[in-house]
């Protein structure tokens, strides 16, 4: 796992907020949001598709975060992905890739002009953010799950972004 940009507390806001309601002066708890933090790491693909297991990169961000709370993976990406699915089988990854292929080809009459549309409409298919709970530093993902990375367009360097809080 490659940081990208570093990592930073996003918000630390702590006890009362004051607001003006028509000449009132209204006073209420403020918002106590500790801990969030954003991740930025680097990965990179190494084929035009491909699914690329990030759970251990996210994993190391919970745990290092510890705590419970949600951990947010998010890919800010046109032509990428990612997903939860089972990561025992290697096969489930390769029909994953193959069935999206056969259902949208890379050659096709598309119109947009930089020969990647078929990329765009798998990543908005597949989505680009997933969301995991985590305990005690751990994340809460089933027996056979993992998080993937998918590439439509590779290969690139890309970012993926994991919100802690």
């Amino acid at each position: 796992m490659t940081p990208v940009a570093g990592s930073a507390p996003l918000f630390r806001e702590h006890g009362t907020r004051a607001c003006e309601n028509g000449g009132a002066t209204l006073r209420s708890p403020g918002l106590t949001v500790t801990d969030s933090v954003l991740h930025t790491f680097q990965v990179r693909t190494r084929s035009r598709e491909e699914l690329v297991d990030i759970t251990s990169d996210v994993a190391a961000l919970v745990s290092a975060h510890g705590g419970h709370g949600i951990a947010t993976v998010f890919v800010p990406h046109t032509s990428a992905a990612v997903t939860i699915n089972e990561n025992a089988d290697r096969d489930v990854q390769r029909d994953m890739l193959f069935w999206l292929k056969k259902l949208i080809p890379e050659s096709g009459e598309f119109r947009h002009a930089e020969g990647n549309s078929d990329a765009h409409i798998k990543a908005s298919l597949v989505g680009n953010s997933v969301t995991v709970p985590f305990v005690d530093g751990r994340m809460r993902l089933g027996t056979w799950q993992g998080i993937y990375f998918c590439e439509f367009d590779g290969p690139r360097a890309r970012r993926a972004e994991v919100m802690l809080r």
